[in-house]
């Protein structure tokens, strides 16, 4: 397992809300502007489809959650990884800290993957943001 990039942000929510919507793939929607669709395979595995170009333009995503942690586990794209949202309560805020974790011999070199991947990624933890209203 290798990391690629982290990313933080601070939202005006409390934990229980963002910790919800992170858990729950159904919102991926809302805050994921790539992703098109996510339909349930079984108990907390979804099918996850996107209309626009992208590495994984399908995939397989696990959902796992635990106190302080979310964690989005892919398998069947290109791109197989391990993404974890950690997750706390500040003063007033809660802070997200986003992981990605390549779980399998991706063939384009880190260097170049990693800046974009870091960029769409933090992309989405701001519409995150938006969509908490925060």
């Amino acid at each position: 397992m290798k990391k690629l990039f982290t990313n933080s942000i601070e939202i005006n929510s409390d934990l229980k809300t963002v910790t919800d919507i992170l858990a729950n793939a159904f919102t991926l929607t809302k805050w994921n502007y790539a992703i098109s669709e996510v339909t349930e395979v079984v108990t907390d595995e979804f099918a996850i489809h996107r209309n626009e170009p992208a590495v994984n333009q399908d995939e397989i995503v696990t959902v796992e959650q635990t106190d302080n942690e979310v964690v989005y586990v892919s398998r069947g794209g290109k791109l197989e990884y391990q993404l974890v949202f950690q997750i706390f309560q500040t003063d007033g805020h809660v802070l997200v800290t986003e992981t990605l974790y390549v779980l399998n011999n991706f063939s384009l070199p880190k260097a170049l993957i990693a800046p974009i991947t870091k960029k769409a990624f933090n992309q989405n933890l701001q519409a995150l943001k938006k969509l908490i209203g925060a």
